[in-house]
Parts: C-alpha cells; structure tokens; sequence
C-alpha cells in the first residue's frame, strides 16, 4: 500500500525557534565553559563571579540523532487514542499543488456533446495538441498571482516543480514563477512525473522539447525524457493504476529533492489519481477537500511526511529507483 510509505497529512505545527543544549532528550552534550560576571562584594572591590554561560543553538541546526529506521518499520509517533500523529520537521516537505488555469481543450470538452470523449484523436485530431492557456486562464493566473502576493506568511517556495505541458508551464510562470522571494525567484524543474494521465488525446501529449526549451528558458528540462518528440506519450498509455503508481513514484522523488517548500503545478486527473490513495479514514470533510477534483488554477497546500528514507544514490540502504514509465 503507497499508504506505508508516505502520509499526505494536514499537519499539526509546533514551531521552536531555539532549543537550549542542556536539554537535548538527555543526549550528551559539551558543557559551556565557565565564564566570569564582574560583581563588587561587600567591600566594594571588583570581584570576577563565576557562571554558566546557556549555549542555545538554532532548531534547524540541530543534527539528525540517526537515520531512517527500516523499510518496514515507522519514523514518526501516531497516537490514535490522542488524535495527533508527530513528525520531525525534516521529515515534512510543504507542498502546494496548483492545476492550471483554463486551457482550450477545457472549453471544448465542456461545450462538445461528447465531453472529455471530444479531446480523444478520432475525434478532434491534433486540434488541442499540447493546448494553452485561454484568456481567461491567464486572468485566473493573475488572480492566484495576486493573492499569493498579498499572503501575510508567503509560501517562500525554494522549488516549482512542473508538468512540461505548456498549460503548466505558463501556469507556473504567471503564478507562483512571478512571484519574488527575497529578490529572487524559484528554480523551476520539469519532469514527465507529474504530467496528465496519458491517453489517446493530443492535448495530453507535449511540443518538441527544443521549442519548449526555447519558450521557457528559466525551466530545467533536464529531468524530463530527452527526446525530441513526446516518445512518453507516444509509446506508451496509462489506465487509472498506472497513473496512480507513477503519482506515487512522483511523490518518492519530492521526498528526495533537499527543498522543504515546494510548489507542483500540475493536472486535475493526475491530482485526483494521486489523492484517492490518501485519506481513506480521515474525518469527511477533510476526505472531501481532499478528493475533489481541484478547479482551474486552483492552489492546495498539504504536508508529505516520508514514513522511511528515500536514497538517490544506487546500492545504498533504502534506495529506490524513480523510474517516469
């Protein structure tokens, strides 16, 4: 079950800013050096009083006591009785999973008798190849735009990871990519992990990578299929369980990435896949909020916290190859 590895969570925060070594679990830890406190005493002389200078040191500076236990066993504390389930904070990434805004292929299949059928090849051809953003999505992106703007805690995303459709693309740049972070904007990162459930619909299927590479210079391709054509697409077809095992493979891969705050802009059919594996005995609001395929260039913050390690490098303990298909 994905849910043994992962936890998609809403998260219950305790936030320290300090943390004092001398009481660090009863880990052993350097005793400060004495220090002197110049006082006078009853005479008026200057006399040099010992005391104990507190060592504080930041929380996000504290080394990791061990690594991940094994495969089969638990790296966080779930007290069922109590309601509250406890990861450490380095184990939690902040994920924001954006869909994009309204694309032409959404018009069709929302006016065309046959619906989502409309998009399929026999039907409409290549008419919706690699469909972009209508006008409308793109007000809907200046919206999201300006409400992350106008946030009293910004989202501080180190990472925006996109589908290398060009509907996400243009999502993320005129979105959370428009954005600035302490002068700066985040890297962008592309990959096919987290693009649309692949079927016979050309809209599904993306543009030369030479062009999008041109068209979205601030985006890493490298992470992507290196082939010109979509040969993802091409070759190969997903029913719902092989999408839901790539969204689980996506989500093993965030797990390895070092940032702790990302954002994911992606598709409502791989977002709705990848959520119907969580949340199963989660209260029915929380599992509706869930669930619910997200609407156009809709914005929805959860907490992955992995349950065991994750390794990028092959041969060592808990390593798991990330392969896209």
């Amino acid at each position: 079950m994905a849910s043994s590895w992962l936890s998609v969570v809403l998260l219950l925060a305790i936030n320290l800013s300090t943390v004092s070594t001398e009481v660090l679990g009863g880990s052993a830890v350097a005793t400060p050096p004495l220090t002197g406190v110049d006082r006078q005493d009853k005479d008026g002389n200057s006399k040099l009083a010992p005391t104990r200078k507190k060592t504080f040191i930041p929380i996000s500076r504290i080394p990791s006591v061990g690594s991940f236990p094994a495969q089969d066993s638990w790296a966080y504390s779930h007290n069922e009785d109590q309601g509250f389930s406890l990861f450490l904070e380095r184990r939690c990434k902040w994920v924001y999973f954006i869909r994009h805004a309204e694309a032409h292929h959404n018009i069709a299949e929302r006016v065309h008798e046959l619906g989502t059928l409309y998009l399929q090849e026999e039907h409409s051809g290549w008419k919706f190849w690699d469909a972009g953003l209508t006008p409308k999505g793109e007000e809907q992106c200046a919206k999201l735009r300006k409400e992350l703007e106008g946030l009293s805690h910004p989202l501080d995303c180190e990472l925006v990871v996109v589908s290398p459709l060009t509907r996400t693309l243009q999502t993320a740049r005129l979105t959370v990519g428009s954005v600035k972070i302490a002068d700066e904007r985040p890297n962008f990162i592309a990959t096919d992990l987290c693009r649309e459930r692949i079927t016979n619909c050309p809209a599904d299927s993306r543009r030369n990578l030479s062009v999008l590479k041109a068209e979205f210079p601030e985006v890493d391709f490298t992470h992507c299929i290196q082939t010109e054509g979509d040969d993802m697409w091409e070759e190969h077809k997903e029913d719902n369980q092989l999408c839901k095992e790539r969204g689980i493979r996506f989500l093993q891969w965030l797990a390895k990435r070092p940032e702790s705050r990302i954002a994911v802009v992606t598709h409502s059919g791989f977002l709705k896949r990848l959520f119907a594996q969580f949340g199963l005995g989660i209260a029915p609001d929380d599992k509706e909020e869930l669930h619910r395929r997200p609407a156009n260039c809709e914005m929805r913050g959860l907490v992955l916290c992995a349950h065991r390690h994750f390794s990028d490098v092959p041969g060592t303990e808990g390593y798991t190859e990330t392969k896209v298909y």
